[in-house]
């Protein structure tokens, strides 16, 4: 089994963590992961991904180790600071997989570098509508350090009510990765809700597969996104969650390897 190698790739922004495993030639495959998570969240597809791509999972910035994001940071401005990290590694073109957040940052770097993402996987695409975002935003509230421990144990309880049979290792790296964002996870939120997704989704032509949980979170946007898609696919998958990528890596893989393979 190939070994996950760990690096750090320079931007005019600050450094960009990542993870990457390269056996392979050919067009790179990045993975763009969810907020609050960091790219560590798809070591279990990695390893089973290195016999068909040279993968590189990053960071975004103001998460995992990479550099701390500005406040009021956009979703162009993360990334900007992604393409550039990509293109210091020698990356010219790629697949992108992205997963929530992560779709949305795979959007918007296909819109601003025509050429750049050749197809593109998009789990749980945060199509939102207002209520959704009104929703959103109502849940949504200051971070502060509580003297009781109790701003660990919200979000515990958010993370067990998103997927209560989450394994509790899983529950625990997402706690843990949510308190190191910080206020970075709100913004986060925040860029995902200014972004013009749909405008830009609409405007691709690039080959792109839409693809939901049963149960995940964005599961709503799963046809109205499939909709606006000029070269589309989409997928269902039936009993998966937001976190599907550590609960089924098997079966993300397959539609990886079918859809950029093919």
């Amino acid at each position: 089994m190939s070994i996950i190698r760990k690096g750090y790739a320079e931007t005019p922004n600050g450094q960009i963590h990542y993870r990457e495993v390269n056996r392979v030639s050919g067009t790179p495959l990045v993975l763009l992961h969810q907020t609050a998570s960091s790219s560590v969240m798809f070591e279990l597809m990695m390893t089973q991904l290195t016999d068909s791509f040279h993968t590189i999972a990053l960071d975004s910035p103001g998460f995992g180790a990479s550099f701390p994001a500005p406040s009021l940071f956009t979703i162009q401005y993360a990334s900007d600071s992604l393409h550039a990290a990509l293109r210091s590694l020698g990356v010219e073109s790629c697949f992108i997989f992205g997963h929530h957040t992560g779709s949305a940052l795979a959007v918007q770097m296909a819109f601003d570098q025509p050429g750049f993402v050749q197809k593109m996987i998009l789990s749980g695409p945060p199509l939102l509508s207002e209520a959704q975002v009104n929703g959103l935003k109502a849940s949504l509230k200051p971070f502060a350090i509580a003297e009781d421990g109790s701003h660990l144990t919200q979000v515990w309880e958010r993370i067990r009510k998103r997927d209560s049979s989450l394994p509790l290792e899983t529950v625990h790296r997402e706690v843990l990765l949510t308190q190191s964002a910080r206020e970075a996870a709100q913004g986060a939120y925040q860029a995902v809700f200014d972004q013009p997704f749909g405008a830009q989704l609409s405007a691709l032509e690039i080959p792109i597969l839409v693809m939901s949980g049963e149960s995940d979170t964005m599961r709503a946007s799963l046809e109205p996104a499939f909709a606006l898609l000029k070269n589309g696919e989409m997928k269902l998958i039936p009993n998966e969650g937001p976190y599907i990528c550590d609960r089924n890596p098997q079966t993300v893989v397959k539609i990886i390897k079918s859809f950029f393979k093919e």
